[in-house]
């Protein structure tokens, strides 16, 4: 009886082993894995995946969506225990890269890759240097993240503003002080504004990090831009706090905010989510502030990384190729989600400016073509390992900030002697 019940258990696990293995689509097929953070992202890369595996049914592709602070957490911890569970590729916002670049830094250098197809200048430079440590390229962006100031254009004609006529900052302003009262504002600030005060800064010509790597916030430039921003929250113009998450967005379904500055992802964030808000929605340049500020600025982007530990780095550079460094595909991305490309061919193609799901919300506008000129404006975005840490001395001091109990000038200082402090005791620990 028990050999006869061993011989049945052995046949009925192989009769199922073989069940399982025909049933089983993917074998055979080499499976690349793709972390992202934003789903904007995941839909572009959904219809990458489809078009990638029909032309190349050896390989399977697995996106994988991932609240963005719990991945970079996720892929430190994988990074510092030998690269087990990592993905081939993943998606890291450029605000987070710093936290890979002291060390070990845990993604394939992708020169070799670029530099035989001839792509290793296929981005402008300013869009690669993000994402570059000692002349070593680490992601490729596939965004130019030029911003725009976007608008109710519905609410400004009802109330006779045409706000293609206002040029500066205080001209817009005092013109949309009509449509603000009880809980309208003309845009969305928050407890941090941190995000404003970087893309005005940049905006007036100067940055978190400066061109050659110092500390570059709390100067002339970053205290014009606080004070702005604290004197538009004082006049009732720009909300004191902001919603999170599904409700940030209804307060623009329900006309709290009229206008906003953003990136061209921003745009494509407020079609997926204010679809009632179509056709009422338009684009200008920024209008200006400073004697040397210019009408866009850049914010945010996200490059795409093969892993240090990929076992198919040339299958995983193949698709991150496929997806942001092909001119069709790339244009596509910009028709799904509104990334205005950073790949320089791409961002010349007249299938940029075709009607879309984008140009329909916008009222037809073609944001491509604004994008374009924008782009000529573009300031530079720098990077540095310590960048990261930025946001760490800024929320020690935001508290009393916003209380009052500091100017906006006594807050910049102190944030810098913060970080200064942060840096001096990261390099410390280096040494020990």
């Amino acid at each position: 009886m028990k050999k006869g019940f061993v011989i049945s258990l052995i046949l009925s696990f192989l009769i199922a082993l073989v069940g399982c293995s025909g049933a089983n689509k993917d074998d055979g097929r080499t499976t690349i894995t793709l972390w992202t953070f934003a789903d904007t992202h995941k839909q572009f890369y959904d219809e990458m995946k489809i078009k990638y595996e029909e032309e190349h049914p050896d390989v399977k592709i697995k996106i994988e969506l991932l609240e963005h602070a719990a991945m970079n957490d996720k892929y430190t911890v994988v990074a510092q225990s030998g690269g087990k569970d990592a993905p081939d590729l993943i998606d890291i916002e450029q605000g987070a890269f710093p936290r890979y670049i002291k060390g070990d830094i845990p993604f394939e250098p992708l020169n070799s890759y670029l530099d035989p197809v001839g792509l290793i200048t296929a981005i402008p430079q300013g869009r690669m240097d993000l994402y570059t440590v000692d002349s070593n390229i680490y992601g490729i962006e596939i965004a130019a993240c030029v911003a725009a100031l976007y608008y109710r254009k519905d609410l400004y004609d009802a109330a006779g503003i045409d706000v293609t006529t206002l040029k500066t900052w205080d001209e817009f302003m005092e013109a949309s002080k009509p449509l603000i009262g009880k809980d309208k504002y003309i845009m969305s600030g928050s407890e941090k504004d941190f995000g404003t005060f970087e893309s005005m800064l940049r905006q007036e010509g100067g940055d978190i990090v400066t061109a050659s790597g110092e500390i570059g916030f709390n100067t002339d430039k970053g205290k014009l831009v606080m004070n702005r921003i604290q004197a538009w929250k004082d006049q009732g113009l720009m909300s004191k706090t902001s919603p999170e998450g599904p409700q940030f967005w209804e307060g623009y379904t329900k006309g709290n905010y009229v206008a906003a500055i953003g990136p061209d992802w921003w745009a494509g964030q407020l079609v997926q989510n204010a679809p009632d808000l179509a056709g009422k929605w338009a684009a200008v340049p920024m209008p200006l502030g400073g004697p040397d500020s210019v009408q866009t600025t850049v914010l945010g982007g996200t490059g795409l990384s093969v892993s240090k530990f990929s076992k198919n780095k040339e299958i995983a550079f193949d698709f991150l190729r496929y997806t942001h460094l092909d001119t069709e595909n790339v244009v596509r991305s910009f028709q799904i989600i509104n990334l205005f490309p950073a790949l320089t061919s791409a961002a010349e193609s007249e299938a940029l400016h075709q009607e879309s799901a984008m140009t329909k919300y916008f009222g037809d506008q073609d944001l491509a073509a604004l994008y374009a000129d924008l782009s000529k404006q573009a300031p530079s975005q720098n990077q540095a390992w310590w960048r990261s840490l930025v946001g760490k001395a800024w929320d020690k001091f935001e508290p009393d900030f916003q209380k009052g109990k500091i100017t906006p000038d006594e807050f910049l200082a102190n944030v810098e002697t913060e970080l200064k402090n942060l840096i001096a005791t990261e390099e410390a620990r280096e040494v020990k």
